[in-house]
């Protein structure tokens, strides 16, 4: 064997008893010769082996006989300490009589020193039939100790087969019953009966186990002798690993009368430590007296600590929406008694919820002696709550809210949208041609299609949104907090685009449409059951207009969807026609009051409808694309712009223009901005492009790639709409940025609110901390500019100096601010 293979074995502990020191040395060279790691220690005498056996050994060796000393009587000693530890002789004069006497006496093997051939598979075989041993003797410990416990409990504990028939009976039981094991094994509990319980109390009880409940309930039962006696009964079915049940199994609490206090105290301590629940004594200020078994398990607690440390108020905490638990043991002070839900705080910061009851025990002046707690494990019963609630609130077959959770969704996005003037769109969706799958791949296939649009639709709605399912084939959306009603052709382009690609079903390629009705809160009603009316009605006309159809309840928001899918039309013709042009907003150094630089805005000269808003334009560029080529052209326009002013002595001056998403993402960005900057003459260090906080974050490190990119043309980068967005500092730093761009909207209320106030002045502080120069946009008073000029902020623009204006236009301007 290699010394690796070697490096690898488990390392023994051998323990030689032997006088003879060169035959332990013998035995040594033997298991070392055959692969073994081991550490050994020999010893010849009593003392040394009950020294020796103060510490853990695998296995021992010994000598029969010894000078002064016994094998026997090693053996002896071996067995009181441990009854499992393998024991071999191996000794040169030991007969086979003596041999058998010792395998009687414990020994494991027997082995002549001349012919060890033996002792190598002995070894090996003790080895792994030790765990079996130790395994089997604690085992059987086990069984006798609970077999003790039930025999010795105080409560009354009887078990049956399925069909109630009695299988055993403690001694309790037969104390409290009159009746011996005898009498009652193979009988059904019915002897017990009072006549005092109905017929209705036996079936619910019953019907209960039966379900595999546990019950717990008050019974009036009739002594063998005809007397009548209470018992508090819990009845828990007994399953095995399949869930079949197999037995049931009842505790019985005699409540009949009280005995004299010292027998009370050692029946209750019984009762108390046998018990499942958690059962407490505290005194009036809550510090503890007494927790039983169930108590120190729940809460880690060994028997060794002392309860006295810890008070009620520290184990116990109330629901937040409920009473402290200081108000729920003044109540019990007051009343003698409480009773609820709360949480029990066990190790770990977690929480475990019990049915409590708090009772306190007063003297005969009417003063609180201590107060007393049961409290017991919920858990199992509040997760049971929770599924019949969520089975109550939600399709069985897709897990989206029902009908019910719907309305409740609802009422919820009503009070919102009044709160803030929000709109609110009920959009109800029918699957088009769903009897056609269900009839050509069978109802589970159809259920499994169900499963996927309910992902899908999930997929692409947003977190305060509510998807349902309305029954069969039918879908339900709440969209809230819209603040435009035409927000809602956006959300149906996503709605579209999740469902381009198939949904693919033992291995058929499905293709999903729907026709789909939408109603607009407060257009079209106030109340969830007429959105939900008046959707119905315009999915039905959409349905009659043919597959994959959307129509609005209301006449004029269809109206407003065809217009804006013309708009869409005319936009794809506006760029081979000329109808783009560009703006320009001069920024404003502080630093010494001149035009450093013009943001380049695009404007959509419409030839019907006049200048059209971007708010309408842009969206419709970025949904259909075409704001990549729109953008190259943007950034062309600029560049010549800056060609003409360059011409016209206005060197000093630098452009920049916006990056929308898709632009970012686009590979070839890189080489159309090589290209314009070659095509146009311009220099690289006067462009910067400006892109939007949320395009950087939403993948920071894909990001800071393109960014590198660019920067390395020798391109200025501005990051847009900062204090929008959700930037982490540690990204913002490994971004090569050149600008910060303060959003508008922290404008408004600079000087009025002061967390804008607050946010502008980090913003800068932060900015000029990276190196990076800081422009405010949408400045528009006096007030603001001196703001801004206070707080060192680099460079304003907005309506207090100009407008974004045509290119001939602000030409004009740059020549007078130079006069």
């Amino acid at each position: 064997m290699s010394m690796a293979q070697k490096q690898h074995l488990p390392l023994l502990r051998f323990l030689f008893i032997e006088d003879a020191e060169d035959d332990a040395l013998l035995l040594i060279d033997y298991f070392e010769s055959q692969g073994f790691r081991f550490d050994w220690q020999r010893v010849d005498t009593e003392k040394g082996v009950i020294a020796a056996l103060q510490k853990p050994w695998d296995i021992i060796f010994s000598d029969y006989s010894m000078p002064g000393f016994s094998g026997v009587r090693a053996l002896e000693i071996v067995r009181q300490r441990d009854p499992d530890i393998p024991f071999i002789f191996i000794s040169g004069a030991i007969g086979e009589d003596v041999a058998v006497e010792a395998m009687k006496l414990g020994a494991q093997d027997y082995v002549m020193k001349g012919n060890l051939g033996r002792l190598l598979p002995a070894v090996n075989r003790e080895l792994q039939e030790t765990k079996k041993r130790r395994e089997h003797r604690q085992f059987n410990q086990l069984l006798r100790k609970l077999s003790q416990a039930v025999n010795q409990a105080a409560d009354s504990i009887f078990i049956t087969d399925p069909a109630g028939r009695i299988e055993y009976v403690n001694p309790a039981f037969e104390k409290l019953s009159g009746y011996s094991a005898e009498e009652v094994k193979g009988k059904t509990p019915a002897f017990l009966y009072s006549g005092l319980h109905d017929n209705n109390f036996y079936l619910q009880l019953w019907q209960a186990i039966s379900n595999g409940h546990t019950y717990q309930a008050t019974f009036v039962n009739r002594h063998k002798n005809g007397e009548l006696f209470y018992e508090e009964q819990i009845i828990t079915p007994l399953k095995d690993e399949q869930g079949n049940i197999t037995h049931f199994v009842s505790t019985g609490r005699d409540i009949t009368s009280r005995i004299k206090a010292e027998e009370e105290r050692t029946r209750l301590t019984a009762i108390l430590n046998a018990t499942p629940d958690l059962v407490a004594i505290f005194e009036p200020e809550g510090r503890l007296r007494y927790l039983n078994e169930s108590g120190r398990r729940l809460l880690e607690l060994g028997v060794e600590k002392d309860v006295s440390r810890y008070t009620i108020q520290e184990l116990f905490a109330t629901d937040k929406n409920q009473q402290s638990f200081a108000e729920v043991l003044a109540i019990a002070q007051q009343q003698g008694i409480w009773s609820g839900e709360t949480l029990l705080q066990i190790p770990r910061n977690k929480e475990l919820p019990v049915s409590q009851v708090v009772l306190a025990h007063k003297e005969s002046n009417d003063s609180i002696e201590y107060l007393s707690t049961i409290a017991r494990d919920i858990t199992e019963r509040k997760r049971f709550e929770a599924e019949l609630q969520h089975q109550a609130t939600h399709d069985r077959l897709t897990s989206l809210p029902n009908r019910f959770l719907l309305l409740e969704h609802f009422s919820s996005a009503l009070k919102n949208a009044q709160r803030h003037n929000y709109n609110i769109a009920v959009l109800f969706m029918d699957l088009d041609n769903f009897k056609r799958i269900n009839d050509s791949l069978g109802h589970t296939a159809g259920d499994i299609l169900l499963e996927q649009i309910a992902q899908r639709l999930q997929s692409c709605m947003r977190a305060n949104d509510t998807v349902a399912r309305h029954g069969g084939d039918e879908f339900t959306i709440v969209l809230n907090e819209l603040k435009e009603p035409e927000n809602i052709l956006d959300v149906l382009n996503k709605l579209y685009n999740a469902f381009k690609h198939p949904v693919i079903i033992h291995n058929h390629d499905v293709y999903v449409t729907f026709s789909i009705g939408i109603a607009l809160y407060p257009h079209d009603g106030d109340r969830i059951e007429d959105l939900l009316r008046h959707a119905d009605i315009a999915m039905y006309r959409a349905k009659s207009m043919g597959p994959n159809q959307y129509c609005f309840y209301a006449s004029d928001m269809n109206i407003r969807g065809h217009e804006l899918l013309a708009l869409e039309g005319d936009l794809r013709r506006a760029l081979v026609q000329n109808e783009f042009v560009l703006h320009y907003q001069p920024q404003i150094d502080l630093r010494n009051n001149r035009v450093i630089g013009t943001e380049g805005l695009i404007r959509w000269q419409h030839p019907v409808r006049g200048l059209v808003s971007p708010a309408d334009f842009i969206p419709l560029l970025e949904r259909s694309g075409m704001i990549i080529s729109v953008g190259e052209w943007v950034l062309h326009q600029a560049c010549k712009a800056h060609r003409d002013w360059r011409a016209a002595g206005f060197n000093d001056i630098r452009v920049s223009v916006n990056v929308s998403a898709t632009q970012f993402n686009d590979i070839d960005l890189l080489d159309k901005i090589r290209y314009a900057l070659r095509e146009e003459d311009m220099p690289k260090h006067a462009l910067e492009l400006e892109i939007t906080e949320n395009i950087l974050m939403r993948d920071p490190a894909g990001a800071t790639e393109v960014l590198e990119s660019i920067n390395g043309l020798g391109v200025r980068i501005a990051v847009d709409d900062f204090g929008t967005g959700y930037s982490s500092l540690a990204y913002l730093k490994r971004f090569p940025l050149d600008a910060l761009k303060i959003d508008q909207t922290f404008m408004t209320d600079l000087t009025d609110y002061s967390g804008d106030a607050a946010i502008v002045e980090a913003s800068i502080s932060l900015a000029h901390k990276l190196d990076m120069e800081v422009t405010a946009e949408g400045v528009e008073t006096n007030t603001q500019l001196e703001f801004l000029r206070t707080h060192d902020c680099d460079v304003v623009q907005g309506y207090y100096f100009c407008r974004p204006l045509p290119m001939p236009e602000l030409t004009n301007v740059l020549h007078e601010k130079t006069k």
